[in-house]
Order: C-alpha cells, then structure tokens, then sequence
C-alpha cells in the first residue's frame, strides 16, 4: 500500500513540475515575441530619427534584460572579485553600453526588409530558466539565436544571447580574459571605453 502511495505521489510531482515547465515554457515564448514585436513597430515609423528609436527600444527591452548580471557573468568569477566597487559600477555602465549598442545595430538590420521574420522554436526549460531558439530570416539569410532566460522573482529575465551558437557572455569574456591577462584593470576598463568611443 505504502509503494502504491508513493508511485501515486511521484506521478503527481512529476506532473506538476512539468506542467510548471509548460507554463514557463509559454510565458517566456509570449514574453519575447511580444517585445520583438513591439521593436519592430518601432523601427519600422519613419517619423523617428535613429536617436528616437534606440531610446523607444531602450524602453521596451531593458526591462527583461538583466544587464548586472550579464556583465558579472561576462568578466566571470575569476576577474569581477579583482574589481572594487567602484571599478564594478563603472565596468558595468560601460559594458552595459556596449550590449545596448551592439543590439540596436543588430536589430536594426531586420528594417525595412519586407522578407524579414521571426520563427520561434520550441523552448527548453530546466529549474527556473528556459531558452527560447528563435531563427531570424531577413535579406536571405537565416540566423539562430537561443535567448536564455531566469526567473528572477516573478519576472523573466535575459541573463544570455547565442547568436550563431555563440554566446555573447562566453565571446565577452573570452575577450577581457586576454585583456585581463596581458594587463591590468584599468587597461579592461580603458579598452571597453575607446572600443565604443565612450567618453
């Protein structure tokens, strides 16, 4: 009876969890289609200057990037305890920059190309983070993408991009790695503002 009991509770815990999987699953797919959608309306009103879109952009999506995070993640255990705290903050504004940066200039690629679409793919999950595989077509090419998202709270977050099958926090931190390596802190914090014309 005692077996039969506990086969009986496995099966309602395993059916629970997974369908708080499916629910993160669609949470999550319904999040990121909808701030997509909502930048590529943006980037599609011509009465805006390139200035005025980025700031809209800025608006839709920093919410649901946790850009702290990532770049902690980017410099990586190893080098964010070499910082002090104020060398953390001003690493992070200007990495921060750069991440906002390069996803304006990516995403603006997908303007005005009437072939341009968005296919999202089936979603992984594990724990409380789920990736979302999106392939990106415009100009007759086709891209893919994974957007890693955690639960932070009650919220989904962005804690890492795969573009191509590279991450961008993997492909950061192999970079101020060398930099970290050859040099010192101030030279990271130096390159990651001339890089970006930072001032």
């Amino acid at each position: 009876m005692k077996k039969i009991a506990a086969s009986v509770l496995l099966i309602i815990l395993f059916s629970s969890a997974a369908a708080f999987a499916a629910k993160d699953a669609v949470e999550v797919r319904t999040l990121l289609k909808e701030k997509i959608d909502n930048v590529l309306e943006v980037l599609e009103k011509e009465n805006l200057s390139d200035r005025e879109k980025r700031g809209k952009i800025e608006e839709i999506v920093d919410p649901v990037f946790d850009y702290e995070l990532m770049a902690k993640l980017a410099l990586g255990p190893r080098n964010w305890p070499r910082l002090s705290p104020d060398q953390k903050e001003i690493f992070s504004k200007r990495f921060i920059k750069r991440v906002k940066a390069s996803y304006f200039d990516k995403i603006s690629m997908y303007s005005g190309d009437s072939d341009a679409g968005f296919e999202y793919g089936a979603p992984k999950t594990s724990g409380d983070k789920v990736h979302l595989p999106v392939t990106v077509r415009a100009a007759g090419d086709k891209i893919e993408m994974i957007y890693k998202f955690y639960r932070s709270g009650r919220q989904w977050k962005i804690y890492d991009v795969e573009v191509g099958g590279v991450s961008i926090i993997q492909s950061y931190r192999s970079q101020f790695n060398q930099v970290m390596a050859d040099g010192t802190v101030e030279d990271l914090l130096e390159d990651l503002k001339t890089a970006d014309n930072f001032q």
